[in-house]
């Protein structure tokens, strides 16, 4: 059986180690990162907008990202 498990703190690891050791579990280290050294490769073009789509998807991004820079106080 294989079970995939995202460690959120370094004590599981520790604990899993020491069941690797007792010869209950095989620990498997996959390192995502070095696969994909950009984490955001896999999102381009998923939108699949036509030219004029995209364009106006850029116009709207521009525009609300000026409205971070305008003073409304």
């Amino acid at each position: 059986m294989t079970v995939t498990v995202e460690i959120i703190d370094n004590r599981a690891l520790n604990l899993l180690s020491d069941m690797e050791h007792l010869d209950l579990i095989k620990v498997n280290v996959l390192n995502k990162t070095a696969s994909n050294p950009n984490p955001y490769t896999h999102f381009a073009g998923a939108l699949k907008l036509s030219e004029k789509q995209y364009e106006y998807y850029q116009k709207i991004l521009r525009d609300g990202r000026g409205e971070w820079d305008r003073n409304i106080f």
